[in-house]
């Protein structure tokens, strides 16, 4: 699976268009065969803008591609060519890890220290092959 992020500032003015654009795109997105999930969050700015993530989940990268109908992955339904609505905008995508393809080992696993004193260790007793 894919995880394709989005994320970006909306100035004060674009605002409401942005919203109208990210939930057309997410209801399009949503529609797409291949897609497992997706949301746009956003964070309030002092300014009346807006930070916002756009996360998606996907089959594969095929589905993305199928959906964005280009080859450029950093392309976003979103904007228009030419349009200015989201600033400082960067696209990610990441490759989930899939825990049928881990080699765990048999022994105890270091964890992060716990509050009532105990180590974090745990036993895995799953092992692939």
């Amino acid at each position: 699976m894919i995880v394709r992020i989005l994320k970006g500032r909306v100035s004060p003015e674009q605002v409401e268009l942005f919203r109208v654009r990210a939930l057309l795109a997410l209801e399009d997105m949503r529609a797409h065969p291949g897609l497992v999930h997706a949301e746009v969050a956003r964070q309030a700015r002092s300014d009346g803008g807006e930070e916002i993530a756009f996360v998606s989940v996907w089959r594969d990268f095929d589905a993305i591609y199928g959906w964005l109908g280009v080859t450029n992955l950093l392309d976003t339904p979103v904007m228009s060519p030419g349009e200015q609505i989201l600033g400082d905008f960067e696209v990610q995508h990441y490759e989930a890890l899939n825990p049928d393809e881990l080699v765990l080992p048999a022994g105890p696993v270091a964890g992060p220290a716990h509050a009532d004193g105990g180590s974090g260790q745990a036993t895995v007793g799953r092992l692939r092959g």
